[in-house]
């Protein structure tokens, strides 16, 4: 499962740990891809630069996305300082 919008509104803090939710735009891992060649889905802050650049997404756009979400939690502010929040194109 690559969840491709991994970011800290998706993440819930539990009493026995975090939790991962939203998975809207998450595929297998081995699927086809559900967006377009050149299409970008997810939150520009938090994504790898493959997804960024429309590139195919896997389990590395999530790794890179859970460093990003871990830079966020230690430092307060968003990894690549303060851009839109809003994705370019939508899925």
């Amino acid at each position: 499962m690559v969840h491709r919008d991994l970011k800290p509104a998706n993440v819930l803090i539990a009493a026995d740990g975090p939790r991962v939710i939203d998975f809207g735009i998450a595929r297998a891992a081995d699927a086809s891809a559900l967006t377009g060649t050149g299409l970008r889905i997810g939150s520009p802050a938090f994504m790898a630069p493959e997804q960024a650049l429309g590139r195919p997404t896997g389990p590395a756009t999530d790794v890179f996305a859970l460093g990003a979400l871990a830079v966020y939690v230690a430092g307060g502010t968003p990894p690549f300082g303060d851009g839109p929040n809003e994705s370019p194109v939508c899925g």
